[in-house]
């Protein structure tokens, strides 16, 4: 499995926790954040508290990706938060 897949099985299995915003750089405000995933290059964290995802690693085409799929996962339960 490539990167780019990973990470969207990753997002996919957190979503719920995670659906208020997807971005790949770091917060400057000290949100607190959890490491989810970290393997090959790849790091995801996730704010629990503002329910949004970092994502380091991927290329900007391969977040991208990440971003269009982030966005289809439940477009319905994706309200502005």
């Amino acid at each position: 499995m490539n990167k780019l897949d990973i990470a969207k099985q990753i997002i996919r299995e957190n979503y719920k926790n995670a659906n208020c915003g997807i971005f790949n750089t770091r917060n400057v405000v000290g949100d607190p954040m959890i490491t989810i995933y970290e393997g090959d290059g790849l790091t995801i964290d996730i704010c629990y508290h503002y329910s949004y995802f970092e994502v380091f690693g991927l290329s900007n085409d391969e977040f991208k990706k990440l971003k269009n799929f982030y966005y289809t996962l439940d477009e319905k339960e994706n309200e502005l938060c």
